[in-house]
Parts: C-alpha cells; sequence; structure tokens
C-alpha cells in the first residue's frame, strides 16, 4: 500500500485486518527480487534486481565473464542465415538454454532494466532455431549485466510536469527483411510512462502491422517521429482523462 495520506492508509490497513487475517511486515524492501531503496531526504525511490542478476550469472556460469560496456557489440548484425542448417550444429545447440536465458533476460528488461530492452529484443527473434552466432549475443548481453548489476531505476521530485518524449530509428537494420527498428519512449517527472519498440511500422488506426520500406535516412527519422507524435497526442491524451 503506498499513499500520501497516512491517516487514510491505517485506516485502511484497519479495515483489512477486520476482514483479513494480516501481517503488518513494514515498508517493502524486495518484491520478486526486486530490491527497493529510499532516500527520503531526496525523495528518491531507488528500485534494482542485484541480487536477481547475480543468481542468474551464476545459474548460467557466467558470474566470471569479463564486463562489456554496451548491451551489444557495436554494429552487430545477426541474421537467420546464421541459424543452424546442418545436424551437428543444431545437435549442438539443443543443449544450450537459449530459451531459458532469454526469459530470464525479459524478467531484468521489463522490471528494472530497460537499457537491455533492444538486445534482448534482438536476440529473442531466434529463439526457435538459435545458432551460435546469437548465443555470444546473449552471452555478450550477460556480460554487461556483470559490469552493471546495480544499476536499475531512480524515481525522483521533478522541477517541471510536462511530458517529455524521445523517438528514433534505424536505418533498415533487419538483415533479413530490411526494415527498420523505431522506439519512442515518454516521460514524466521522471518516470517512464511509455517505451514501445517496434520493427517496421506500426498502423496505429487499423491496429495492424504493415511493412515499409524507408527510401532515406531522413525519411526514416520523419515516421518515426511521426509515430511517437501519435501516441503523444492519442493514447496519452485518453489516459489523461480517464
Amino acid at each position: 500500500l503506498s499513499g500520501r495520506h497516512v491517516g487514510k492508509l491505517a485506516e485502511l490497513v484497519w479495515q483489512l485486518h477486520l476482514k483479513f487475517s494480516m501481517k503488518d511486515l513494514g515498508l517493502a524492501r524486495h518484491i520478486l527480487g526486486i530490491k527497493i531503496s529510499r532516500n527520503r531526504n531526496r525523495r528518491q525511490l531507488f528500485l534494482s534486481q542485484t541480487d536477481y542478476i547475480g543468481h542468474v550469472l551464476e545459474c548460467f556460469n557466467m558470474q566470471s565473464a569479463k564486463s562489456a560496456s554496451t548491451p551489444l557489440p557495436i554494429n552487430l548484425r545477426l541474421s537467420q542465415r546464421d541459424c543452424p542448417t546442418s545436424s551437428p550444429e543444431g545437435e549442438d545447440m539443443k543443449s544450450v538454454p537459449y530459451a531459458s536465458v532469454v526469459g530470464s533476460l525479459m524478467y531484468a528488461m521489463v522490471a528494472t532494466r530497460p537499457d537491455i530492452a533492444h538486445a534482448v529484443g534482438v536476440v529473442s527473434r531466434f529463439m526457435h532455431n538459435p545458432g551460435q552466432s546469437h548465443w555470444n549475443a546473449v552471452k555478450h548481453v550477460f556480460r554487461y549485466l556483470a559490469g552493471t548489476k546495480d544499476h536499475g531505476i531512480l524515481f525522483g521530485p521533478n522541477k517541471t510536469s510536462s511530458v517529455v518524449g524521445y523517438t528514433d530509428s534505424d536505418f533498415a537494420g533487419c538483415v533479413d527483411s530490411r526494415i527498420s527498428t523505431t522506439k519512442y519512449c515518454f516521460k514524466f517527472c521522471n518516470s517512464n510512462l511509455m517505451e514501445v519498440e517496434t520493427l517496421g511500422m506500426h498502423d496505429h488506426l487499423n491496429d495492424r502491422s504493415r511493412i515499409c520500406c524507408r527510401v532515406s535516412r531522413g525519411e526514416r527519422g520523419y515516421m518515426a517521429r511521426s509515430a511517437g507524435a501519435h501516441i503523444s497526442t492519442s493514447q496519452l491524451r485518453l489516459g489523461s482523462s480517464c
């Protein structure tokens, strides 16, 4: 339970005690592997998964891996052509816990580590038939987490109450389909309201995906900003009026 009015919170807890058998454990410090740290003087709340990431690294024998400075190697291009096509290579990859590892990375991504969102999105495209190069990319994400497992999300006060949006797109980044990846993020009071990454363009009016070929870098930038502007003027406005 959280709220600004301590008296109302105490009254709610008392009413719940009348209906259910409850025990007050005090302030929440750990929830589902997420550590909660507070700095009341600065009015800040910090969420991290240091213990969870350390446990995952140990489970997959990556606790002693050399740390990396980026979630993925620079200019890395993974492709469907890297998927195994021969029996020996395919048999070797069957012993690799690829899906389990990517699932563990996804939980860290959605909870406190949005900085690995793009990397997880890339490696998750090949879960049906991963190859050695895909597995090397996953291990690189682990190396990045090994050096940044104390990182997390910091919530705090903000002098302004305006919504700030960021958007960007690569240029034909997918080697197989030659379509671009667009991402936009909206923040309010230093906190993320929405963060979405899409492969190709998305038709928000008809709610279906469609492939668009960007003929220039200027066009892909315009289309990325257009998608972000549509979200800011429709969905966010709708949410504020509910």
